[in-house]
């Protein structure tokens, strides 16, 4: 890891959490949007193109893969993602150790959500994370109802 870089980091996290909770979503939005465009959206797009669509299909494909587990609570409504490890590139590599970087990994959970199904509108909430102390990171989906 290099000194100078995690110096600035460590100002970075200072300004995370300085910032006002919208804005440091909109920051990490733009983040977790970028990040996923190096592999990551294209894989869940092909998990969902698997199971064509089907929004309960995808959560069990999910979770038959290593690393996470998922639970399906009400089909096609409510679900659970459960990371066991932080893939984060920013922990792991030693720059960030902050619980304030999970927003990212929830801005990113939406924004698959968002792509895959843009005629539906989700609700994801970081219940624990593992930079909180948790021994998973829990995220907890579900569809808005239309009005």
């Amino acid at each position: 890891m290099d000194s100078e870089i995690r110096w600035w980091f460590t100002g970075f996290e200072e300004g995370l959490a300085a910032l006002p909770e919208e804005e440091r979503g909109t920051l990490l939005r733009s983040c977790a949007e970028n990040c996923l465009q190096m592999g990551m959206l294209d894989f869940y797009r092909g998990v969902s193109e698997k199971v064509e669509g089907d929004i309960d299909g995808f959560f069990r494909a999910l979770g038959e893969m290593g690393g996470l587990e998922t639970q399906i609570v009400r089909p096609g409504k409510e679900f659970w993602l459960i990371f066991h490890q932080c893939t984060c590139s920013l922990h792991t590599q030693g720059y960030m150790n902050t619980c304030l970087l999970c927003e990212c990994s929830r801005q990113s959970v939406l924004h698959i959500l968002r792509e895959l199904w843009p005629d539906r509108r989700f609700d994801v909430d970081s219940e624990e994370t593992i930079l909180n102390g948790a021994p998973d990171c829990r995220f907890h989906i579900t569809q808005r109802e239309e009005t």
